[in-house]
């Protein structure tokens, strides 16, 4: 009986001893063999290509995953909607006075372009500031700050524009309101004035809105 150590793998055939098989092979089979070793080397280079590849996604995916700061959509309750919302919309201007001089309230505050627009928005520096929500809501003027302050790339920020100073003052319509800013409503055509340093004698006390 033929040991089945000495069939050949390939095509079957059985020989006497394990000379006649591997000469067999040799003469009978030998580009078979090639042939199945660089398949078997091409997919062992395939199959590692593909691990590769995979090792690279996983990495830049984890690296862009804790680098990239999360879109923020909800600021004090204030939303940032694909669209402007019409169902409530009234206006009211703010002036900012810093140690006796106007400066400019910045345009895009609450405005991520391609993206969405929160309730309170600017879209030029007038310092007009458009309240656009989807209800009638009072809306006040600490978090349309809040809002100014994490609205991306917008230069500068109400704190960086106020120079850390903490106790500043507001006028609304001409009258100071001592409750703390963050509670002041924005009504519509209110005029706020922000006074970082002294006190100008004289204060904006209403704006002309021109139809808005």
């Amino acid at each position: 009986m033929v040991d089945s150590e000495k069939k050949c793998n390939i095509c079957g055939k059985a020989f006497e001893n394990s000379t006649k098989l591997n000469q067999h092979k040799s003469e009978s089979h030998k580009s078979e063999t090639k042939v199945k070793k660089t398949a078997s080397n091409s997919s062992r280079y395939k199959a590692t290509g593909i691990a590769a590849a995979i090792a690279v996604i996983i990495v830049l995916g984890v690296y862009f995953s804790e680098n990239q700061q999360p879109s923020v959509t909800v600021i004090q309750g204030v939303r940032c909607d694909p669209t402007e919302s019409i169902d409530f919309h009234i206006h009211a201007h703010l002036d900012v006075i810093v140690d006796g001089k106007s400066v400019t309230v910045p345009a895009g505050i609450g405005i991520k372009p391609n993206e969405c627009l929160y309730w309170l928005h600017t879209h030029n520096t007038s310092g007009v500031i458009h309240i656009e929500a989807p209800q009638e809501t009072t809306f006040t003027l600490g978090q349309f700050i809040q809002i100014w302050d994490n609205t991306p790339s917008i230069s500068p920020t109400f704190e960086g524009m106020m120079h850390g100073d903490k106790n500043f003052k507001v006028f609304v319509n001409g009258f100071e309101y001592k409750d703390g800013y963050d509670k002041i409503p924005l009504n519509a055509h209110d005029e706020i004035v922000i006074v970082s340093g002294s006190v100008p004698p004289t204060l904006p006390q209403s704006y002309e809105f021109n139809g808005l």
